[in-house]
């Protein structure tokens, strides 16, 4: 036989989950009664859509008495401005104390000021009605809902799920957090191409090395990869087991067939045809 030059590749075998790019759970940003929840779990929301809704009745209140406060306000700037041009004009003909003209500045200075200020109030509290719909904040599919029409929630997250509404997960692109044994640590770098096996797909994943945690587990002496895998199809879901195959070298050999090889207690090796004699060579 002849031998022929062959690509061999070595590959690190680690499992691990499935998970999401990135997870939420979303609550209201503003306090109130839940009064509709646009979207049920399994949707999928674009950034933007509409999730729920706070009952936004005392929200629409406070921004019209805001808007009257403005009103109002604007209505003593301008008094105060007339008042302080005539003043003005009377003080260059003499006929107006230095004092007064000096309360008529403070007057308008102090109105202008309180327009700033309602104008300021008018601005928190359009934004707070405009919270009362919570949007999504990223391309997602809805994967909990904690809570339910008719719900009192406040704002103050406390980093549990009882202010939470629902749960969002960015799935358009997954993540495949796996683990791989410590002893193939120096073979593992950033950008290695790998195949990502997923028990209910018929073909692997193509995904690559984006990355590689610099701590251990010091319980399983193994160390944490993570590989991006597009699943536009929204096949893949978070929580299913993974293997990886990650392509550490490429490199060319020559192979010739398993019977061709033979061994002794040295190890491995070939008979080499040379003229009329078979020479053993190592290999």
């Amino acid at each position: 036989v002849k031998p022929r030059p062959a690509t061999i590749e070595s590959k690190v075998v680690a499992t691990g989950t499935i998970g999401s790019r990135q997870t939420s759970n979303i609550g209201p940003l503003v306090a109130g009664v839940v009064e509709t929840i646009s979207v049920n779990v399994g949707d999928h929301v674009r950034k933007g859509d509409p999730l729920f809704q706070i009952r936004p009745a005392q929200y629409e209140r406070e921004a019209e008495q805001a808007r009257a406060n403005l009103a109002f306000a604007n209505a003593q700037r301008d008094n105060a401005r007339r008042a302080l041009d005539r003043i003005t004009k009377l003080a260059a003909d003499g006929y107006a104390a230095q004092a007064m003209l000096d309360d008529a500045k403070t007057a308008y200075d102090v109105a202008a000021a309180d327009v700033a200020r309602r104008e300021a109030e008018l601005k928190t509290a359009q934004r707070n009605l405009e919270d009362t719909i919570v949007r999504a904040p990223f391309d997602g599919t809805i994967t909990k809902r904690f809570n339910d029409e008719g719900v009192y929630l406040t704002n103050s997250f406390r980093g549990g799920t009882e202010s939470s509404v629902l749960q969002i997960q960015e799935n358009r692109i997954v993540v495949a957090v796996v683990f791989a044994p410590e002893q193939h640590l120096k073979s593992l770098k950033l950008n290695q191409k790998a195949l990502v096996y997923v028990e209910s797909q018929p073909e692997p994943r193509e995904s690559y090395v984006h990355v590689l945690n610099d701590m251990l587990d010091v319980a399983t002496r193994t160390v944490e990869l993570r590989l991006p895998i597009d699943n536009s199809d929204f096949a893949l879901k978070s929580g299913q087991f993974a293997r990886a195959e990650i392509l550490t070298e490429e490199k060319t050999a020559y192979m010739a067939p398993r019977r061709a090889v033979l061994a002794d207690e040295s190890g491995p090796f070939v008979l080499v045809k040379k003229g009329d004699v078979a020479q053993k060579t190592r290999v």
